[in-house]
């Protein structure tokens, strides 16, 4: 298999730290196509506030670093957004009602959807595995469909298996940001998992 660039190998971080860009960085071997993704960003005006929203939520007036929930909360804010989605897994129901409150008290609409809408079975959706009579399965399509329906500014995703998290990305009208990512075997950390003892962290 080919790697194509070479942004995982790189060493200079010329990008970050400035001087001129290594061979093979797409900096330079691609140079119409970063071009005219700095033009789309630039003439895109929900681009552009996104952009500024972005870069001024890490941190609370008091200078403290802010957690994801709450970066997500003040951009909510920061874009002017009213109604947001909460497409969340049935095993971290907890978890949504956290995320929920935190959404409502800072003054926004929220749409909950439990994973398990709708109640039915692989076999329901026209899928045929060993697994598709073991219980209800997960219904991502109908999750955003529900968000669809209600015309949210952004949707949130908490949770959702891959797979399931692709369907509703696809699905989705509205944007969305992933909160919580499932990992069963590391408490959906999967960062926990990324850690090469031989490369520095940076």
């Amino acid at each position: 298999m080919t790697l194509i660039g070479n942004c995982t190998e790189c060493s200079t971080r010329a990008c970050v730290s400035g001087g001129p860009f290594p061979e093979g960085c797409p900096s330079i071997s691609e140079p119409a196509t970063v071009g005219e993704g700095i033009r789309q960003t630039a003439s895109d005006l929900f681009a552009r506030k996104m952009m500024s929203s972005a870069s001024v939520i890490q941190r609370n007036e008091d200078g403290s670093v802010r957690n994801r929930l709450e970066e997500t909360v003040a951009l909510c804010k920061e874009m002017g957004f009213s109604r947001v989605g909460l497409a969340f897994c049935v095993a971290l129901a907890k978890e949504a009602r956290v995320v929920s409150k935190a959404l409502l008290d800072a003054g926004l609409d929220v749409i909950p959807v439990c994973c398990k809408v709708g109640r039915v079975g692989l076999s329901d959706l026209g899928v045929e595995t060993p697994c598709a009579r073991k219980g209800s399965s997960c219904n991502p399509i109908t999750q955003a469909a529900i968000m669809n329906a209600h015309d949210t500014d952004l949707n949130i995703l908490l949770g959702l298996c891959i797979g399931h998290d692709i369907l509703f990305a696809k699905s989705s009208s509205s944007p969305l940001t992933t909160l919580v990512v499932k990992d069963r075997a590391l408490n959906h950390n999967p960062a926990a998992g990324l850690r090469e003892p031989d490369l520095p962290i940076s």
